[in-house]
């Protein structure tokens, strides 16, 4: 006769939270997804901007230009162009100001 089944459905082979192999379990799937988020991220999307033309293209102007794609959507709002000028403004001085210190 089979065991009944306990709070999680589990039976006799349910683990408990602090079980070695359901931890092991855990960092696997943890390297594994960091592993896929490097490759689609960092080989994949790099690897199909050089590939299609009309996406190199757009790259080489956003370089050629200094723009900033990300930055574009947020400075729609004049606060945020705003914010976003002034915050510039003050790196690049504290930036000049610590070279001048050097």
């Amino acid at each position: 006769m089979p065991a009944p089944l306990s709070g999680a459905g589990f039976g006799e082979r349910e683990m408990s939270f602090l079980s070695s192999s359901d931890r092991g379990a855990q960092w696997l799937r943890l390297i594994m997804g960091g592993a896929a988020a490097w490759l689609v991220l960092g080989i994949f999307i790099p690897w199909v901007y050089r590939s299609v033309p009309i996406l190199r293209d757009s790259c080489e102007q956003q370089d050629k230009y200094d723009i900033e794609a990300g930055a574009i959507y947020y400075t729609d709002v004049p606060v945020s162009l705003d914010s976003e000028m002034a915050s510039r403004r003050a790196v690049q001085r504290a930036l000049e100001l610590r070279r001048k210190s050097m």
